[in-house]
């Protein structure tokens, strides 16, 4: 009866790993390395769309700023008739005008200044979303291959413990092991068990965060490519935190708030403006009205004017534009100094995170293969009869634990090596 037991169990545990398995079919499947990932999602993923967008619309505003110094054109068309003592008049008239600001405080100017400044602010824009993305898919991408890689030696111990519950329940019923014996090695299968099966429903979940930030479709089956053999490298990180697209775009806002300032001052200057119109009027069909009286003829009228607008009174807005347009350059002064903190406190973070792994990471290596050579010690001293099941168990409990710091520590160092490699523009 137990022996039925714990193969029934067996199928029921291939039965869960299929159909939790976020692989379906080998022809629906899109395996992808660090780098697939990263161009798929520069032109799918929506935060980096989104900044191209802004950037379109960007370059639109800079089109339009140019159009600004050009004259406006217009036509005009027009007719009418008219019914007097059964005598019908009509008449009919056409015109074109042109209307150019000579002078307008330099609103023009400043306008162009800073639609080009908004436009290089949103080509940065693009490049720090791509940053940002790129970030969170290396930390998403590396950590489905370290529950991967957590995954195939749980499998490894599962086999173990597996083989050590069946072999526990011919010896225990052949009356050659103890009881308490038995039902421990029959727990620790059961534990590694659903270990194993928590380790694919993490990767799972990774691999649908991993494929929302690439932006690919739910239908297609995602998995990754495992890495090459890696070595933490002996780069000597020097990382301007001017030059990064955060502290750029800072800059550049400062900018257009001091032409935003001169715009506000601008509005006190007078504004000068030229216009032409040219209209030619059809004149009546006939040359006399009912009364006799001579109808006005067609011709042609010319009209140019020059005019000049001089603000005297407004109620105090320009005041209050010109008020906000200094606080909002302050704002952007601050602004930079609380940017360029935030960023180098990051960068230092992650510098000092480097290297904590890695001297983690060498511990961590040197422990993972002292534990796995007791292990193994432990496991022919259980088959030999020297070695409780408790004392084999609390070798494989320390192998487990110094096998989860280390990947743990190698791929955090992984992870930060990459991306302050992001930051560095590699």
């Amino acid at each position: 009866m137990k022996t039925e037991n714990v193969n029934i169990r067996n199928i029921l545990l291939a039965a869960v790993c299929l159909c939790t398995s976020p692989v379906t079919t080998a022809q629906d499947t899109v395996r992808l390395t660090l780098d697939s990932c990263l161009t798929y999602a520069y032109g799918h993923n929506p935060t980096v769309l989104g900044a191209r967008l802004q950037r379109e619309a960007a370059a639109a505003a800079l089109e339009q700023a140019r159009w600004n110094f050009t004259p406006t054109l217009s036509a005009s068309a027009g007719g009418d008739m008219s019914f007097f003592q059964g005598t019908k008049t009509t008449n009919t008239s056409y015109g074109a005008g042109a209307s150019w600001t000579l002078f307008d405080g330099l609103n023009n100017v400043y306008t162009l200044r800073s639609s080009k400044v908004e436009q290089q602010r949103s080509d940065l824009g693009v490049e720090k979303s791509r940053n940002d993305v790129a970030v969170q898919i290396v930390n998403t991408y590396l950590e489905v291959l370290a529950n991967q890689e957590r995954q195939q030696y749980l499998a490894e111990l599962n086999a173990s413990a597996r083989k050590q519950a069946n072999d526990a329940e011919a010896r225990y019923n052949a009356g050659r092991l103890l009881e308490s014996d038995f039902l421990l090695l029959q727990a620790n299968w059961k534990r590694s068990e659903s270990e194993m099966l928590n380790a694919g429903y993490v990767i799972a979940n990774g691999l649908q965060r991993l494929r929302t930030l690439i932006g690919l479709a739910d239908s297609v089956a995602l998995n990754v490519e495992p890495m090459e053999q890696w070595q933490p490298s002996d780069t000597n990180w020097k990382i301007c935190v001017d030059s990064l697209p955060e502290l750029q775009m800072s800059r550049l806002e400062l900018e257009k708030a001091h032409y935003q300032l001169k715009m506000a001052k601008g509005a006190h200057m007078p504004q000068l403006g030229f216009n032409a119109y040219a209209s030619y009027y059809g004149g009546d069909h006939v040359r006399t009205n009912a009364g006799g009286m001579l109808v006005t003829p067609g011709g042609v009228n010319t009209t140019l004017s020059l005019g000049l607008n001089m603000p005297i009174f407004n109620r105090g807005y320009i005041r209050q534009q010109v008020k906000q347009s200094r606080l909002a350059v302050q704002q952007a002064e601050l602004q930079i100094q609380q940017m360029r903190d935030e960023v180098q406190q990051t960068i230092d973070e992650r510098l000092r995170t480097l290297q904590q792994a890695r001297n983690t990471l060498e511990a961590c290596q040197m422990m993972q293969q002292a534990t796995q050579a007791s292990l193994r010690t432990y496991q022919a001293k259980y088959q030999a009869g020297t070695v409780t099941a408790s004392e084999l168990l609390q070798q494989e409990e320390r192998y487990l634990s110094a096998m989860n710091d280390y990947v743990q520590s190698k791929y955090t160092y992984i992870i930060s090596e990459m991306v302050l490699k992001i930051y560095m523009g590699k």
